[in-house]
């Protein structure tokens, strides 16, 4: 990750995406629970704020522990927080599986049909 804005911008567009999605289906397709797609709604608005609180993590600025070593400090550094992005990486992607996947469980059956009908032509 080149750095905490990217993510953060990533961050963004994808929930904005995905619940720009949600109210579109929510408005447009019959059959769609519109209580489940608001929850769906505020569970992507949440995941954002929890994501984006989660990325300003800090390393500890005393360079005493590493003997005033300013290469071996910055090494410590650059692993500690390539792992913290990867676990919020990894817990933001899991997150928004369980939305896709729960917006998807709302489309009725007919539908789904018809839009596999249609991606055949």
């Amino acid at each position: 990750m080149a750095n905490k804005r990217n993510f953060k911008k990533m961050v963004r567009c994808v929930c904005g995406e995905i619940a720009g999605q949600c109210i579109y289906t929510k408005n447009f397709i019959d059959g769609i629970d519109g209580d489940k797609m608001d929850d769906i709604i505020c569970d992507v608005a949440m995941l954002q704020v929890r994501t984006i609180d989660r990325v300003s993590v800090s390393f500890d600025r005393n360079m005493k522990s590493f003997s005033g070593n300013a290469r071996e400090y910055r090494k410590a550094r650059e692993i500690y927080f390539k792992k913290c992005y990867e676990g919020i990486k990894k817990e933001f992607m899991a997150s928004l599986n369980e939305v896709v996947s729960r917006m998807n469980a709302l489309i009725p059956q007919e539908v789904r049909d018809a839009n596999k009908a249609a991606m055949k032509k």
